[in-house]
């Protein structure tokens, strides 16, 4: 019955990892299909510097 329980943990372990390397797979690498809208986005505004003067 130990067996069990362990085969359970362990293959919750393996999801959880998979889990983990495609979120940081995808992290690393956004999807193209976005677009560069954030960096468009990013050059029209001021710099944090330029502010209010």
């Amino acid at each position: 019955m130990d067996g069990i329980y362990f085969l359970v943990l362990l293959a919750f372990g393996a999801l959880t990892g998979a889990l983990l390397a495609l979120c940081a797979a995808l992290g690393a690498n956004p999807p193209a299909s976005r677009g560069n809208g954030e960096a468009a986005a990013a050059d029209s505004r001021p710099a944090a510097d330029n502010r209010g003067q």
